[in-house]
């Protein structure tokens, strides 16, 4: 099973961040593996700078606070 998501949030300073992707599951009986990949994918990019900020150029540091998660299943 193919899922997107989408989280938003913001870190310390109050810059605000989004990230998004997509992660893979064996069956939809593994939602809950979907949650963790997803958070884990976002957290990457979060720490290596490829995450779409809300102020460019400004430091983004944790902690980081989850504001919205979405995750869709793809046809």
């Amino acid at each position: 099973m193919t899922y997107t998501y989408i989280i938003d949030g913001t870190a310390a300073d109050g810059q605000t961040w989004t990230t998004t992707g997509s992660v893979e599951t064996a069956s939809e009986g593994q939602f809950p593996a979907t949650v963790q990949l997803a958070m884990a994918d976002s957290f990457q990019q979060l720490t290596q700078g490829k995450a779409v900020y809300g102020q460019p150029g400004v430091g983004c540091r944790g902690p980081y606070h989850i504001a919205r998660l979405l995750i869709e299943r793809q046809p």
